[in-house]
């Protein structure tokens, strides 16, 4: 999945734990060959070959993650879009490579999850059209480390966390106390900051954090920072926002969340998140000011 995993359980027989994690990461490496846009092999790659040609058979798991992708585009008006990728495939974040203007207003069109027809009786999936890519960045980790916490708690397991990346899990409570989680300070070590930017007390919970700081690079000519999330509507990088985090019951829901929040911006973002049920957001900018959802806002101060 291109970054660290981490599976920290409490249990009192060593064996079985050691087990548990064993069988987390056996999991984490099946999503990772199945939903993977790289390895050639991989059932997503199949379908980004071939499904403009012709409607692709997927597998039930795939069809629900399409679905479920579908649904935050259709809930953010394109904002979370997996076909970014139809552009973002041509983006080299090790190398400094991005796609040229005159790639982009090529490819741009092809960006647009309507051109994604999804039959849930069949099990298939096509493009519209033929430039038409998926990437599952925005969804599979979040999804990785929920399959890994159902395992967990199927086997009885009471105090837990997984992560992915930016993507975690928390089971339960740290034995009595809540899990105090950082979030980073998305400039840390780039203007002599501390590494955190907010500590919250939580347990119980996912959370998901999308930040331009994990794959950019400085483009030379014109200074700007190129990464990773990219909006769907232009093919560039977005600009504004710094980091997103998500909190919610599934990390199905608070990944591709946090992503989308970060393309809407903070207005239009904290709008969504507000009217959700049982989601809150935190939102740094570029300037580093902070921004929370309700259910997370200090009270007021009195007048």
């Amino acid at each position: 999945m291109g970054t660290k995993i981490n599976i920290t359980v409490w249990l009192e027989d060593p064996v079985a734990a050691q087990k548990l994690l064993q069988q987390g990461m056996t999991e984490m490496r099946r999503i990772d060959a199945s939903f993977s846009p790289w390895i050639e092999s991989s059932e997503l790659a199949r379908v980004n070959r071939l499904a403009a040609q012709q409607p692709q058979s997927i597998s039930e798991e795939l069809v629900w993650l399409i679905d479920k992708s579908l649904y935050f585009s259709h809930i953010s008006e394109g904002a979370f879009d997996i076909t970014f990728a139809s552009v973002g495939w041509f983006y080299n974040y090790r190398e400094k490579e991005q796609p040229t203007n005159e790639q982009r207003q090529t490819l741009l069109p092809a960006i647009n999850y309507k051109g994604l027809v999804l039959d849930k009786a069949t099990n298939t999936v096509g493009f519209t059209h033929e430039n038409v890519r998926i990437d599952l960045g925005g969804i599979a980790k979040g999804y990785a480390v929920d399959r890994v916490a159902e395992l967990l708690i199927r086997a009885g397991v009471k105090h837990a966390t997984v992560s992915a990346g930016g993507d975690s899990r928390i089971i339960g409570d740290k034995r009595g106390q809540p899990w105090m989680i950082g979030i980073k300070n998305p400039r840390s070590g780039e203007q002599g900051k501390t590494d955190t930017a907010i500590v919250l007390p939580l347990e119980n919970l996912a959370l998901s954090t999308s930040g331009d700081y994990e794959r950019y690079f400085i483009d030379e000519k014109t200074g700007k920072r190129v990464h990773h999330i990219i909006n769907p509507k232009t093919g560039t990088s977005v600009e504004g926002v710094t980091s997103v985090t998500i909190l919610g019951p599934t990390g199905s829901d608070t990944d591709p969340l946090s992503t989308t929040v970060f393309v809407l911006g903070i207005e239009r973002g904290l709008l969504l998140i507000n009217r959700l049920p049982g989601f809150d957001a935190v939102i740094i900018d570029s300037r580093g000011k902070v921004y929370f959802s309700e259910g997370l806002a200090p009270p007021a101060e009195p007048d």
